[in-house]
This record gives structure tokens, C-alpha cells and sequence, in this order.
């Protein structure tokens, strides 16, 4: 049995994560960690957050056997109580920093097959740069990247997020956080993080920006149907802006500098989120059509 544990948000400062293999442990403490899945009653995958999600502890819990495996992604308020045992003996055995992706794990293990998925995944919706190791503020609702990190598109272009970005989650529509927890939950985080980064610097189109958020969602391993529903919520609801070319002088130098302009952008209309995350379930369009689709989609 193998558990990767991460846990992240609240007033919890770095992320932070362990990654167990039984078959390295002695055998009471094997016996142990065996008990506390067991009474976990973690036995199947799902996804629960309160709509305080980001003010509280998120966690994200991998559970693989003999082949099968588990995800678990919740925060403390919607963690069960027969799982708090074994959530406190991971969190008092972990340490700063996220895991490997599951794709990573995957590409990593010694199972071809595992490694061919892992591939496929890659070459279908890109690839991540390094991982998200960021600080959390005091407010529990921004962080600061302290390492490097990117996404690399299906197109090839390159996503950059620097080090010391500041990152919070507004690029997101507020409305539509209640469907996926908070912008940095579960297989969220990474494709927010390259989102936030691209919407502060405003050096790309917002429609390319958008797209690539579908995408990075796709390839952290966001479904299709929750995937096209974000794209919906952040190119319809999400920021905007357009550039303009201005005149300047440098060191006595004549120059035009372009410069990103912010648009208005619409409220979302009272229960959106739910209509397009039910409209979405039970249509299976592709990306490309997205943009075109009416308020609500139809």
C-alpha cells in the first residue's frame, strides 16, 4: 500500500506532504497505518469542499493498492470523522513542499503500462514545469511562489510562473468556487496558478489565457465536463482586457510601448455556477465551442 498525503490552506504556511510505502515500514507500524485506512472508511474517490474551503486546511489523499487506488479531496470541515486519525498521523509525518503530480508518479514507476498512461496524458494536454511550492499569507487566501513553476501548452507555448509571484485566485469568477472547493484545491492548483500569473501580467490575449487554463486543467486531471465548465465561468466571467500602443520617450529615444488595458467584465447572474455545471454534465461539447455558447449555455 502506498499514501501520498498533501495538505494545504488555511493558516498552515507552506504546503506540505508525505509519501508512504508500507512495504518499507516495520511491521507494527505497517499494521498500524493498515488499521487506520481501514477504519478511514476512505474506500472510494470523491471531492467535498465548503464554500469556506480556502480559510480552512485542504487535503488531498492518495490511497493506491494492489491495483486499485483512491483520491480523496476535501477540506477540514468536510474531512469524516473516521479519517482524522489517520490525517494526523500523515500531517505529523509531513514536511514542506508538494509531491510528485500523479502524472510524475506515474511516469516514475517502474510499471510500463502506468508509464505509457503517463505519456499519453503528457502528449495530450501538455506538461508541467516543476511543482507548485508556494507560502501561504497570513490571510489564508494568497500565496507566494518560492520556486519556479510553468505549464507547457498542447501548443508549446510556455507559461512562465516566477518565483515571488503573489497568487490568490481572483482570475477565477467567485461564484464558481463552490464547484471545485477554492482555486488551489486538488487537481486545481496547477492550472490556477499559471492562470492567476497570466491574468496579473497581461502579457498574452485573455482568450489564449483562458484557453490555456482549459487545458492546464485537463492536464492536472480535471474531467472534461468540470473542465469545460471553468472554461466557461473564466471566459465569460473572468478578466479581460485589451492592448493599446502609447508613445514614449527613453533616454531621449523615441518608443511605443503596448499596454494592457482592463474591460469590464459581466456579473454572473444569481446560480450560475450550478446551471452550467449541470448544463455541462449532460453535454458533451468540445472546447472549441465554448466560447461561442450563450448566458446560460443551451
Amino acid at each position: 500500500m502506498r499514501i501520498t498525503f498533501t495538505q494545504s490552506g488555511g493558516f498552515a504556511g507552506l504546503v506540505r506532504h508525505v509519501r508512504l510505502d508500507t512495504a518499507a515500514l516495520d511491521a507494527a507500524e505497517r499494521r498500524a497505518v493498515e488499521q487506520l485506512v481501514a477504519a478511514s472508511t476512505l474506500t472510494a474517490s470523491w471531492e467535498r469542499f465548503t464554500a469556506a474551503a480556502r480559510d480552512v486546511k485542504q487535503y488531498e489523499i492518495v490511497i493506491e493498492g494492489d491495483g486499485d487506488a483512491i483520491q480523496v479531496c476535501c477540506d477540514d470541515r468536510c474531512l469524516p470523522e473516521s479519517a482524522r486519525p489517520l490525517v494526523r498521523f500523515l500531517a505529523d509525518r509531513s514536511r514542506p513542499g508538494p509531491p510528485p503530480t500523479a502524472t510524475r508518479r506515474a511516469a516514475e514507476s517502474g510499471d510500463p503500462e502506468r508509464r505509457a498512461a503517463a505519456s499519453a496524458a503528457s502528449a495530450g494536454w501538455g506538461r508541467f514545469t516543476g511543482v507548485v511550492v508556494a507560502r501561504w499569507h497570513d490571510d489564508g487566501r494568497s500565496m507566494t511562489l518560492v520556486e519556479p513553476f510553468g505549464y507547457v501548452d498542447p501548443r508549446a507555448v510556455h507559461w512562465a510562473a516566477a518565483a515571488g509571484a503573489v497568487v490568490d485566485g481572483a482570475s477565477i469568477p467567485p461564484p464558481f468556487w463552490s464547484l471545485i472547493g477554492g482555486p488551489f484545491e486538488g487537481r486545481f492548483r496547477n492550472a490556477s496558478v499559471v492562470h492567476d500569473v497570466a491574468c496579473v501580467e497581461r502579457s498574452r490575449d485573455w482568450r489564449d489565457v483562458h484557453r490555456m487554463f482549459h487545458d492546464a486543467c485537463r492536464c492536472g486531471g480535471v474531467g472534461a465536463a468540470l473542465a469545460n465548465t471553468m472554461y466557461y465561468a473564466v471566459w465569460h466571467f473572468g478578466p479581460r482586457w485589451r492592448f493599446e500602443e502609447r508613445q514614449g520617450i527613453v533616454a531621449g529615444r523615441p518608443v511605443v510601448e503596448r499596454v494592457a488595458i482592463a474591460e469590464p467584465v459581466p456579473e454572473p447572474p444569481a446560480g450560475i455556477a450550478r446551471q452550467v455545471a449541470d448544463w455541462f454534465a449532460t453535454h458533451d461539447v468540445d472546447a472549441d465551442t465554448i466560447p461561442a455558447l450563450p448566458v446560460p449555455p443551451r
